[in-house]
């Protein structure tokens, strides 16, 4: 039923299964980016790099270049669409909740907000943003910066767990 109350009736099943594989997926497509050193067998002290997920393909290459640009695609496609599903499902909850006037909408994506205080509804697309960066955007700093990559998830991590200590959104604690 693709009415709208058909919709709403699948719409908690299907933040379940965002919820579930954002991150993993993700993480999957930044992977583009991620490339391993070899040793040239056609010249002495050269290197060549290939992708980690697909060893036939060599980074630089047209072949990479084409997959770089599909990566850009499903990035627009699930990570950015996930965080602006989670926003458009979002906004338009916030009289309800606040007037305590539970709508089918609410209802709905009472997943997305039932265990965060009122003020903090929207909570659960900054968790998003938070593992979307953490499994997906750091993949994009260098693999010989590894200090780098550990650094910006360190902090990532901490002011997180400060705001959350300061603001302690969630309803039961």
């Amino acid at each position: 039923d693709l009415t709208p109350a058909g919709l709403l009736d699948l719409t908690p099943a299907g933040l379940v299964l965002v919820f579930c594989f954002v991150p993993s997926i993700s993480a999957a497509i930044f992977r583009t980016w991620s490339c391993q050193a070899y040793d040239d067998p056609e010249q002495d002290d050269n290197m060549i790099l290939y992708m980690r997920r697909d060893l036939s393909i060599e980074c630089g290459s047209d072949d990479h270049k084409s997959t770089e640009h599909l990566a850009y695609f499903l990035i627009a496609i699930w990570p950015l669409g996930s965080l602006l599903l989670y926003g458009s499902l979002l906004i338009p909850c916030y009289k309800p909740l606040q007037a305590k006037t539970p709508t089918a909408l609410t209802r709905a994506t009472a997943f997305l907000h039932r265990e965060y205080e009122l003020t903090f509804y929207w909570w659960e697309a900054l968790e998003l943003a938070r593992k979307l960066t953490l499994t997906g955007a750091v993949l994009l700093i260098e693999e010989e910066r590894a200090f780098l990559r550990l650094l910006v998830a360190t902090v990532i991590c901490s002011v997180y767990a400060v705001g959350l200590a300061i603001v302690r959104p969630y309803k039961r604690v």
